[in-house]
């Protein structure tokens, strides 16, 4: 995503700087570029600026259109720094499309296959990094010696991704962008009660938790006229994001990785636990659907119909639908359950970098040490809390939302397993639980053989 691309300029780090010896390292910095105050990097095995004799890499993702002009300064800045980056170490990159979203993994595998002499390096997301995998298509980026990936930049939950022991097949710098977290409607608060930072002051005294949550749900949710029906609920979220919060808040998932295995965690006793709250969390206090459509949801709490909405982040920008939305509102992490690790969170999902398997060695190092000095910061710009300036993070409507609760999740995300495991979804579980079709153990028995076959095939 764009996003992604942008957000890296926000990740905290510094040129690391090398010397092969100090009498060669002394001489070296004597005529040393710099830039803002950055030093070029030397080579520790020519005790001189590093010199790629004008190799050409190419990064291919699906968005990028290379000739399209810079839309800030921040991207007029990074253009500018990567110039003298490549002026310095005399190389040349470039990123660009590939193909669109959905021929992307096709036109990835099939740019592999015919043996490409180009240098490049894919963005891929989870419909090609099992199945590239799989087929040997990526290479094992433990054993690139000259990248620093104890940086501050590299994003370690994308490295942890595709991991078995030492080895790992993914990379992406920068925060994860915000996800999963909980939308609150201050006038609504207020109403029933409650001061309207009131979520804010309890996840600030670590006390935004399932009860404290199911509490005001409960206060929230009643009969206003006496006629026997409820008028008020409490919420309206969107079960998928509801159901993969709520185990991920309890120390579950759907899909763990234990001794470089993928394993089904559905049904464990920290996800089951959190899909019975769930089921009981929607039976009480969710606005029923009736006869609207399955976005129902989020117009019912854009229209100040109920207090809370677990949803996705990318709601809140300022081109989002809550941009529409005249009650004022808040947005905190989803509440912690009894087996947390006590860690406010998000859960990502971001796209990953991967070296494509069809290279020597010697290539492959020279390839990621040009990527590395790609992705790093532009001198200004990396400041620990610069994060909090890209775009998409403006669309708040007060300082808390993300001085405070973005700062815990991008601070806490795992990356999520399931989505990158071919044609598995889970999905028609949390579905069957938040309609009330079905209990939790039947919905995870009703699906259980088919989810463990496709975790077998990517086992093998």
């Amino acid at each position: 995503m764009k996003r992604i691309a942008i957000a890296a300029l926000a990740a905290a780090t510094v040129f690391m700087f090398a010397s092969c010896n100090k009498d060669k390292g002394a001489q070296a910095a004597q005529n040393v570029p710099s830039y803002q105050g950055v030093q070029a990097e030397i080579d520790p095995e020519t005790g001189k600026v590093y010199d790629f004799g004008g190799m050409e890499v190419t990064v291919y993702d699906w968005w990028t259109n290379p000739d399209a002009p810079a839309n800030s300064k921040s991207e007029e800045d990074q253009r500018a720094f990567r110039k003298w980056l490549m002026d310095t170490y005399n190389f040349k990159i470039v990123q660009k499309d590939l193909a669109g979203w959905g021929d992307h993994p096709k036109e990835v595998a099939n740019l592999i296959m015919s043996g490409t002499k180009d240098n490049v390096v894919f963005i891929i997301d989870g419909r090609s990094a099992i199945s590239g995998l799989q087929n040997d298509f990526w290479y094992d980026l433990g054993k690139i010696k000259n990248v620093n990936w104890n940086k501050a930049k590299w994003n370690k939950g994308i490295m942890d991704r595709l991991r078995s022991g030492n080895s790992f097949y993914t990379f992406n710098t920068g925060k994860t962008e915000p996800r999963e977290g909980v939308i609150f409607n201050k006038r609504i608060l207020e109403e029933n009660g409650y001061d309207p930072d009131y979520p804010y002051d309890l996840q600030k005294q670590g006390k935004w938790t399932w009860d404290t949550f199911e509490e005001m749900c409960r206060k929230i949710t009643r009969d206003t006229n006496n006629d026997g029906v409820i008028d008020q609920y409490a919420m309206a979220s969107f079960y998928t994001c509801f159901g993969i919060a709520a185990a991920y808040s309890n120390g579950g998932a759907k899909v763990k990785m234990q001794n470089g295995k993928f394993v089904d965690a559905i049904g464990d006793e920290n996800s089951m636990e959190a899909w019975n709250w769930m089921y009981k969390m929607f039976q009480n206090y969710q606005l029923p659907q009736g006869d609207a459509q399955w976005d129902y949801w989020q117009t019912a709490f854009v229209n100040g119909e109920v207090a809370f909405c677990v949803m996705q982040e990318y709601i809140c920008q300022p081109n989002g639908t809550l941009s529409q939305m005249k009650d004022d509102w808040g947005w905190v992490c989803f509440p912690l359950g009894p087996k947390s690790d006590g860690k406010y969170f998000t859960i990502g999902d971001s796209t990953m970098w991967a070296l494509p398997n069809i290279y020597d060695d010697a290539t492959a190092n020279k390839i990621m040490k040009i990527v590395d000095f790609y992705t790093d910061d532009v001198p200004g710009y990396d400041d620990p809390d610069s994060w909090k300036t890209v775009s998409y993070l403006q669309g708040f409507r007060d300082d808390r939302a993300l001085d405070e609760t973005c700062a815990l999740m991008v601070a806490n995300a795992p990356e999520r397993l399931d989505t990158i495991i071919p044609d598995y979804s889970g999905e028609y579980m949390v579905n069957m639980i938040a309609h009330g079709w079905m209990t939790p153990q039947e919905a995870y028995e009703s699906e259980k053989a088919e989810i463990q076959s496709k975790l077998d095939a990517v086992n093998k």
